[in-house]
């Protein structure tokens, strides 16, 4: 009787409501069936239970399982409550947030992360914005070679300067000398190593005069 009352309330409970967990409903009613005695008090703890608004008479001939049938389906929170509470254990419907569709999207969302907006979140502003951080990528690697000979130039200058030359006659002197030591090297000795510097400012001056 339980299996058939089963099959009749998964449509009325939803998809949180399951067969075996309704036996575990009536369990807990504590309904002993030994009497026509027993069974109105049991009828009437169930209508208590169940908080009828107005409950129909009980007849003497009432069988149990009609009168648990009746006291489930006149119950109207089982169809509106989001959860059924079974003893200490409930049942919830539970929704699931919907995520990303491909490995696609979770990778142009991770390699985002730090843009501002939606940009770091959202698939149709994250491309674009990835995309065009790529053009400005491909742009400044070459962009950074530029910037740092001109660091280079600029600290050269300032180290041969001190040696009485300038930066274009240093590097004339360095070509005719035989000196192979390009602006990055030279701009690190004229920086970190001055004594050095003046050294092959020496013999660059040397070697280009001796040429001469």
């Amino acid at each position: 009787m339980l299996s058939q009352m089963s099959r009749r309330l998964v449509p009325v409970l939803g998809r949180a409501a399951k067969a075996d967990t309704l036996p575990r409903l009536f369990s807990g009613l504590n309904i002993t069936m030994r009497n026509n005695t027993s069974n109105l008090t049991a009828a009437r703890s169930i209508g208590s239970m169940a908080s009828l608004p107005s409950a129909a008479p009980i007849r003497s001939g009432t069988t149990m399982n009609s009168l648990m049938t009746r006291s489930v389906f006149a119950n109207t929170n089982f169809a509106t409550n989001n959860s059924i509470m079974l003893g200490t254990s409930s049942v919830t419907s539970q929704h699931q947030a919907r995520g990303f569709a491909s490995k696609k999207h979770k990778r142009v969302i991770k390699l985002s992360k730090g843009f501002r907006g939606r940009a770091n979140r959202c698939f149709r502003v994250a491309i674009r914005r990835l995309e065009k951080s790529w053009q400005y990528a491909y742009r400044d690697r070459k962009v950074k070679k530029r910037e740092f000979r001109k660091l280079w130039i600029q600290r050269l200058n300032a180290g041969v300067r001190q040696q009485g030359l300038s930066y274009s006659r240093f590097i004339q002197m360095e070509g005719k000398s035989g000196v192979k030591l390009d602006r990055k090297i030279l701009s690190g000795l004229a920086m970190y190593e001055p004594f050095s510097f003046k050294a092959v400012v020496d013999v660059v001056k040397k070697m280009s005069a001796e040429g001469n």
